[in-house]
């Protein structure tokens, strides 16, 4: 982490902040912060973050990091699948060297996969379980379970493999709202929530604020992204917006109850006047963005709501409709924590940002910037 201290001061300043009282703020002496504004000392990762807290801002901002600026190219062999369309520049591939040349192989956007696990379940007495498990106790207390319902979680997974970090995120798929139920109930230590606030109109912090009541929480942007209508590929049924769900013979694709996209659904539904169980397929529910884009793929359905990444991995089309904020929620008990800080790291990377930017087609600007401490 590099930093000339010049940018911490100004934001310092801006919120017209004393030495004395930034530093009574985030626990370390005044004599600690003024090495830190000269550029004397650098912070470390925990320091840094209570620092961004303090000032409303993202330890990128204030800090900085060595890191490269760009992505590199590389040139590599490459092998046609004649099985398979031709590849498109921005298709996904996976790269390795192979009898000493660099080889490039093609990789689907989405995928089913066989999820690993930390061990079987032998036995259930009320709210005990008996697990056998092959994992070590550091493994398990370095697993992070993020509750929520962005496919990103899986670029999050890579990354930390990537940099031998010894913290391992596994994610729990399931709606905004029952994200929220597992970091209360300790069954997670991370919630994923996009839920606009009908009277604000202003995103999460109101519905966080009535799930979680009196128990404190960090709430952290990971992105924005683009929640619209996907549809079959060239959108053969001409379909314009949530108006046409009405229309006989269309068959929707739907979230679970709960879920930000399925309250985008509602919403527009009940101002359009339409009912929704006049709705062909309003009762067919899947858990998640990449599950809603599958399902029009398949046949299955010819609408649903979903995100912009969700359309691209399967070639839909796509109808965006609003931007949505994507934020992480953590609660008080884990936010001290080697792996939550390690998860603050890899938000406050400038390479990982841009890593998910790219690959996701997120807005990243505002990833690991502190919404609410």
């Amino acid at each position: 982490m590099a930093s000339t201290g010049k940018p911490l001061a100004h934001a310092r300043m801006a919120r017209d902040l004393t030495q004395t009282e930034l530093a009574r703020r985030a626990g370390i002496s005044r004599q600690a912060l003024g090495a830190i504004e000269s550029g004397a000392y650098h912070p470390g990762v925990a320091i840094a973050i209570r620092l961004a807290r303090e000032l409303g801002a993202s330890v990128e901002s204030l800090f900085g990091e060595i890191d490269d600026e760009t992505s590199t190219l590389v040139e590599a062999s490459w092998f046609a699948d004649q099985r398979r369309p031709p590849a498109r520049p921005q298709s996904r591939v996976a790269l390795a060297r192979v009898g000493g040349k660099v080889v490039a192989v093609a990789q689907p956007a989405a995928h089913l996969t066989l999820a690993p696990a930390a061990g079987m379940l032998q036995r259930v007495r009320r709210r005990r379980a008996d697990v056998a498990t092959f994992q070590l106790p550091d493994e398990i207390d370095s697993t992070i379970l993020m509750a929520g319902c962005d496919p990103a979680v899986a670029i999050l997974v890579d990354w930390l493999a990537r940099r031998r970090s010894p913290v391992h995120v596994v994610a729990l798929s399931c709606s905004s709202r029952e994200a929220l139920r597992a970091v209360v109930d300790g069954r997670a230590h991370v919630a994923g929530v996009h839920i606009r606030d009908q009277k604000s109109r202003e995103y999460d912090l109101a519905p966080i604020n009535r799930a979680l009541g009196h128990h404190w929480s960090m709430v952290v942007n990971f992105a924005r992204w683009e929640l619209g209508l996907a549809t079959a590929p060239g959108n053969p049924l001409a379909i314009r917006g949530f108006a046409d769900l009405g229309r006989s013979g269309l068959r929707i694709v739907n979230r679970e109850e709960g879920a930000g996209a399925r309250s985008v659904l509602d919403q527009a539904l009940g101002e359009l006047g339409l009912k929704p169980e006049r709705i062909a397929g309003y009762q067919f529910e899947v858990g998640g963005h990449l599950e809603v884009a599958a399902a029009i793929a398949a046949g299955l359905a010819d609408v649903g709501v979903t995100i912009r990444l969700g359309a691209d991995a399967y070639g839909l089309h796509f109808l965006p409709y609003r931007d949505e904020r994507y934020d992480l929620v953590i609660m008080e008990r884990e936010a001290e924590s080697a792996p939550i800080k390690a998860l603050l790291d890899a938000l406050n990377s400038r390479r990982f940002a841009r890593e998910v930017s790219q690959l996701c087609a997120y807005d990243t600007a505002q990833m690991g910037q502190i919404i609410r401490a």
